[in-house]
Protein backbone atom coordinates (compact mmCIF):
# COMPACT_ATOMS: atom_id res chain seq x y z
CA UNK A 1 0.00 0.00 0.00
CA UNK A 2 1.24 3.30 -0.94
CA UNK A 3 0.30 6.82 0.95
CA UNK A 4 -0.53 8.41 -2.05
CA UNK A 5 -2.81 5.59 -3.14
CA UNK A 6 -5.01 5.29 0.04
CA UNK A 7 -8.84 5.70 0.43
CA UNK A 8 -9.13 6.59 3.32
CA UNK A 9 -12.42 5.70 3.21
CA UNK A 10 -11.69 1.91 3.36
CA UNK A 11 -9.30 2.45 6.67
CA UNK A 12 -13.05 3.13 8.36
CA UNK A 13 -14.43 0.60 10.75
CA UNK A 14 -17.31 -0.91 8.50
CA UNK A 15 -20.18 1.56 10.99
CA UNK A 16 -18.13 4.64 10.02
CA UNK A 17 -18.27 3.97 6.26
CA UNK A 18 -21.87 4.80 5.73
CA UNK A 19 -21.69 8.31 7.52
CA UNK A 20 -21.86 11.35 5.09
CA UNK A 21 -19.82 13.35 7.37
CA UNK A 22 -17.26 10.84 8.03
CA UNK A 23 -17.16 9.97 4.21
CA UNK A 24 -16.74 13.41 3.22
CA UNK A 25 -13.83 13.67 5.41
CA UNK A 26 -12.29 10.60 3.91
CA UNK A 27 -12.73 12.22 0.32
CA UNK A 28 -11.05 15.39 1.98
CA UNK A 29 -8.19 13.41 3.27
CA UNK A 30 -8.00 11.26 -0.05
CA UNK A 31 -7.35 14.79 -1.37
CA UNK A 32 -4.60 15.90 0.24
CA UNK A 33 -2.65 12.64 1.24
CA UNK A 34 -1.25 12.56 -2.25
CA UNK A 35 0.44 15.89 -2.08
CA UNK A 36 1.38 15.50 1.07
CA UNK A 37 3.27 12.14 0.08
CA UNK A 38 4.98 13.74 -2.74
CA UNK A 39 6.12 16.42 -0.24
CA UNK A 40 7.40 13.75 2.08
CA UNK A 41 9.16 12.04 -0.60
CA UNK A 42 11.59 15.22 -1.36
CA UNK A 43 12.40 15.43 2.60
CA UNK A 44 13.71 11.69 2.13
CA UNK A 45 17.15 12.46 1.36
CA UNK A 46 19.27 10.07 3.49
CA UNK A 47 17.96 7.05 1.06
CA UNK A 48 18.95 8.67 -1.95
CA UNK A 49 22.01 10.63 -0.60
CA UNK A 50 23.64 8.64 -3.84
CA UNK A 51 21.70 10.50 -6.13
CA UNK A 52 21.84 13.72 -4.81
CA UNK A 53 23.92 16.60 -6.54
CA UNK A 54 26.86 18.18 -5.51
CA UNK A 55 25.24 21.10 -4.41
CA UNK A 56 22.88 19.36 -2.50
CA UNK A 57 25.45 17.52 -0.66
CA UNK A 58 27.45 21.04 0.03
CA UNK A 59 24.15 22.31 1.87
CA UNK A 60 23.26 18.77 3.34
CA UNK A 61 27.01 19.06 4.85
CA UNK A 62 26.25 22.24 6.07
CA UNK A 63 22.89 21.62 7.64
CA UNK A 64 24.33 18.97 9.44
CA UNK A 65 27.15 20.71 10.50
CA UNK A 66 29.97 18.43 9.28
CA UNK A 67 32.97 20.40 10.82
CA UNK A 68 35.78 18.24 8.19
CA UNK A 69 33.60 18.36 5.17
CA UNK A 70 35.54 19.84 2.07
CA UNK A 71 33.79 21.60 -0.86
CA UNK A 72 36.84 21.04 -2.86
CA UNK A 73 36.38 17.30 -2.55
CA UNK A 74 35.44 15.21 -4.96
CA UNK A 75 31.56 14.39 -5.41
CA UNK A 76 32.18 10.53 -4.08
CA UNK A 77 34.40 11.55 -0.99
CA UNK A 78 32.12 14.39 -0.47
CA UNK A 79 29.16 11.37 -0.24
CA UNK A 80 31.03 9.36 2.05
CA UNK A 81 31.23 12.01 4.45
CA UNK A 82 28.05 12.84 4.36
CA UNK A 83 27.16 9.04 5.26
CA UNK A 84 29.43 8.41 7.66
CA UNK A 85 28.92 11.91 9.15
CA UNK A 86 26.48 10.68 12.54
CA UNK A 87 28.70 7.83 13.45
CA UNK A 88 32.27 9.91 13.27
CA UNK A 89 30.15 12.56 15.39
CA UNK A 90 28.87 9.55 17.51
CA UNK A 91 33.11 8.72 18.07
CA UNK A 92 34.52 11.96 17.49
CA UNK A 93 37.67 12.24 19.16
CA UNK A 94 38.58 8.39 18.46
CA UNK A 95 41.37 6.40 16.90
CA UNK A 96 37.97 4.76 14.47
CA UNK A 97 36.75 8.42 13.55
CA UNK A 98 40.16 9.88 12.76
CA UNK A 99 41.04 6.72 10.73
CA UNK A 100 37.10 7.03 8.92
CA UNK A 101 38.02 10.48 7.60
CA UNK A 102 41.64 9.62 6.25
CA UNK A 103 40.11 7.10 4.72
CA UNK A 104 37.19 8.82 2.93
CA UNK A 105 39.41 11.62 1.95
CA UNK A 106 42.91 9.94 1.24
CA UNK A 107 41.91 5.96 0.67
CA UNK A 108 44.43 3.91 2.67
CA UNK A 109 45.70 5.46 5.95
CA UNK A 110 45.64 4.29 9.53
CA UNK A 111 46.61 5.84 12.89
CA UNK A 112 49.74 4.28 15.34
CA UNK A 113 49.26 5.16 18.54
CA UNK A 114 52.19 6.01 20.93
CA UNK A 115 51.91 2.71 22.94
CA UNK A 116 52.26 0.82 19.01
CA UNK A 117 55.77 2.43 18.45
CA UNK A 118 57.26 3.26 21.70
CA UNK A 119 55.94 7.11 21.73
CA UNK A 120 55.45 9.44 24.13
CA UNK A 121 52.03 8.92 25.79
CA UNK A 122 48.92 10.47 24.14
CA UNK A 123 51.12 10.64 20.61
CA UNK A 124 50.22 8.92 17.67
CA UNK A 125 51.13 8.67 13.84
CA UNK A 126 49.71 8.75 10.33
CA UNK A 127 50.65 5.91 8.32
CA UNK A 128 49.74 5.55 4.97
CA UNK A 129 50.03 4.63 1.21
CA UNK A 130 48.89 7.42 -0.68
CA UNK A 131 51.27 9.22 -2.62
CA UNK A 132 49.26 12.77 -3.12
CA UNK A 133 49.87 13.68 0.42
CA UNK A 134 52.21 16.56 -0.87
CA UNK A 135 52.69 19.63 0.32
CA UNK A 136 49.55 21.60 -0.83
CA UNK A 137 47.35 18.95 0.55
CA UNK A 138 49.34 18.00 3.73
CA UNK A 139 48.28 21.27 4.93
CA UNK A 140 44.47 20.58 3.85
CA UNK A 141 45.38 17.04 5.57
CA UNK A 142 46.28 18.73 9.17
CA UNK A 143 43.16 21.23 9.18
CA UNK A 144 41.21 18.21 8.75
CA UNK A 145 42.84 16.36 11.23
CA UNK A 146 42.44 19.05 13.41
CA UNK A 147 38.97 18.90 13.84
CA UNK A 148 38.34 15.15 14.40
CA UNK A 149 41.29 14.14 16.81
CA UNK A 150 41.44 14.71 20.66
CA UNK A 151 42.24 18.00 21.20
CA UNK A 152 45.03 16.76 23.58
CA UNK A 153 46.46 14.14 20.99
CA UNK A 154 49.63 15.53 19.77
CA UNK A 155 50.50 14.34 16.25
CA UNK A 156 54.33 12.84 15.76
CA UNK A 157 54.34 12.31 12.49
CA UNK A 158 53.00 11.26 8.74
CA UNK A 159 54.25 8.39 6.83
CA UNK A 160 54.12 7.66 3.57
CA UNK A 161 54.93 3.98 2.53
CA UNK A 162 54.90 3.39 -1.37
CA UNK A 163 54.29 0.08 -2.15
CA UNK A 164 55.35 -1.44 -5.75
CA UNK A 165 56.19 -4.42 -7.51
CA UNK A 166 59.80 -4.71 -9.58
CA UNK A 167 61.78 -7.84 -10.97
CA UNK A 168 64.99 -8.34 -8.86
CA UNK A 169 67.89 -10.62 -10.09
CA UNK A 170 70.72 -11.75 -8.60
CA UNK A 171 73.57 -13.53 -9.56
CA UNK A 172 77.17 -14.49 -8.84
CA UNK A 173 80.56 -15.08 -10.22
CA UNK A 174 83.85 -16.06 -9.73
CA UNK A 175 86.69 -14.30 -11.49
CA UNK A 176 90.04 -15.97 -10.76
CA UNK A 177 93.47 -13.90 -10.91
CA UNK A 178 96.43 -16.16 -10.32
CA UNK A 179 99.99 -13.99 -10.37
CA UNK A 180 103.26 -15.94 -10.44
CA UNK A 181 106.41 -14.11 -9.44
CA UNK A 182 109.86 -14.73 -10.66
CA UNK A 183 113.60 -13.56 -9.50
CA UNK A 184 116.11 -13.38 -12.73
CA UNK A 185 118.86 -12.69 -10.40
CA UNK A 186 122.51 -12.48 -11.35
CA UNK A 187 123.64 -15.87 -12.06
CA UNK A 188 126.57 -17.36 -9.68
CA UNK A 189 129.71 -18.17 -10.76
CA UNK A 190 130.85 -21.89 -10.41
Amino acid sequence: MKLSDIEFVRLLPQFMQNDCSVRGLAAGIDSIIPQIAAEIQKLSTWDSIDKLSEAELDELAWELNILWYDKGATIDVKRTLVKESDKVYQKLGTKWAVENVIQAYFGEGYIEEWFEYGGEPGHFRVNSSNPTLTESKFSEFLTLLNKVKRASAKLDGVFISSLGQMNMYAGTAIHEISAEQHDIGAATPV
